[in-house]
């Protein structure tokens, strides 16, 4: 319970003789107000403001587990004038009474969710606030900037700005500016640390794409059927392959067909592909239709990375070649989803395409997880792309209120990322995906 009343409003449910001891855990018996009867024999800690996780004065009941305890006294709790917090509410007045930054909240949902080391690590350096303390040092330089730029407008005739060139702006701005880019160069591998390392399967029908998404989740998930165009849309799982994090995204084999349905499907299989980080090709001892034969052009048209090829039913194994295998230079993986063989090898070489891609990130002192991150960098750069262009074109004194105006919404749109600014509809999107009491 969280408020500035919740240590009085909680008095009502606490049978002791003395109040709880400031974060101090104490034994006590929770009542129901409208009966007076003991509900449980309960631990209650309080924490005095600011003292607590929100920075509001805390009460926090630690209860025997069974169901019927814990619905009677939050309807005990509910009876005294408290109400249910919403989604993320807690760690949302955390962030509004400077507890926690907005980034380090964000860090806390990747924390409570991580499944991965990889999506701790993605976590750990957003709840640390190791993001937060460059964004705080960068929009830092600008405000030293956008100081000097409005002295130069407000005292024009001072000598400290008068007839001075604006060197000392464009220096902090470029600085400021290569730092964003960088940060933003971060985001490919940030996403998949912490969200997972997104795999098509691809392929002509029957090829084994869904047997193949079967074996790597260790469960039948999608059906398979003899019959070419079984997939119509996609399938998504999240599944870890040697405690790496990957989304598994299982598709309509892709063919030429007059099956109205089975071309929306073929469609949106292209479509994802286009999202995918990585893809892999399935073909089979067997495949031998032109339909197979000319996916791999078109991979080559549309990615610059070779897919991983994985060529099944090797315990059919006969004089038929793997048609696509020949068509890279990448080496094929070849498995049976039959008899297990190689599904080993396929899963080792996945763990190793996404260490590859977030290797690097251990050496970097920040760096980008979501999209919301990413949409503020770039759109501070932005502004700072249009300031440099302007001193480029040496622009003169009149122009001053235009590159403090950008330089303003810069420094507005780095405030709103990490919290130092505050807009509801920021703080809603952010707190919508938290949980419950979170």
């Amino acid at each position: 319970m969280s408020g500035p009343d919740a240590i009085v409003r909680a008095a009502a449910l606490i049978v002791r003789k003395s109040p709880p001891r400031n974060r101090h855990a104490c034994i006590a018996n929770i009542k129901d107000p409208s009966t007076g009867e003991i509900i449980d024999r309960s631990l209650v800690l309080a924490f005095r403001a600011p003292h607590s996780f929100t920075g509001e004065n805390v009460v926090e009941i630690q209860c025997h587990g069974g169901p019927y305890i814990v619905q009677r006294i939050l309807k005990a709790c509910l009876d005294s004038g408290f109400r249910a917090a919403e989604p993320g509410e807690f760690t949302r007045r955390a962030v509004l009474n400077g507890k926690l930054d907005l980034t380090e909240a964000e860090g806390l949902r990747e924390l409570i969710e991580a499944q991965s080391e990889q999506e701790w690590r993605a976590g750990k350096q957003l709840h640390t606030g190791r993001l937060k303390i460059a964004v705080s040092e960068l929009r830092k330089k600008l405000l030293e900037a956008l100081a000097y730029l409005e002295a130069r407008i407000d005292f024009p005739d001072e000598g400290d700005t008068a007839g001075v060139s604006l060197q000392h702006v464009a220096t902090r701005i470029e600085a400021v500016r290569l730092a964003l880019a960088h940060l933003a160069s971060t985001y490919a591998s940030g996403r998949v640390s912490a969200d997972g390392l997104r795999v098509c399967l691809l392929g002509s029908p029957n090829v084994g794409k869904s047997s193949l998404l079967n074996s790597l989740l260790g469960h039948d998930r999608a059906l398979v059927s003899e019959i070419p165009g079984t997939t119509r849309d996609y399938i998504e799982e999240k599944c870890l392959v040697n405690g790496r994090l990957i989304r598994l995204i299982d598709m309509a084999g892709i063919r030429e067909s007059s099956d109205l349905v089975e071309q929306l499907g073929v469609a949106r299989a292209k479509s994802l592909a286009k999202e995918a980080d990585l893809i892999l090709l399935v073909t089979s001892v067997d495949d031998v239709t032109e339909d197979s034969k000319r996916i791999m052009p078109w991979i080559k048209a549309e990615f610059l990375a070779d897919p991983i090829i994985v060529v099944t039913k090797i315990d059919l194994l006969n004089d038929h070649g793997a048609s696509a295998a020949s068509s890279t230079t990448v080496s094929p993986v070849t498995i049976s989803n039959v008899t297990g063989e190689g599904i080993a090898t396929l899963r080792n070489r996945l763990a190793d395409e996404v260490d590859r891609r977030i290797g690097s990130l251990q050496h970097e002192g920040a760096w980008l997880t979501n999209a919301r991150h990413l949409n503020c960098v770039e759109t501070a750069k932005s502004h700072l792309d249009v300031i440099s262009t302007r001193l480029n074109l040496n622009a003169g004194g009149d122009e001053d209120e235009i590159l403090a105006f950008e330089l303003r919404q810069a420094t507005q749109v780095l405030g709103l990322m990490i919290g130092d600014v505050f807009a509801d509809d920021v703080l809603d999107v952010v707190f919508s995906s938290f949980c419950i009491g979170k």
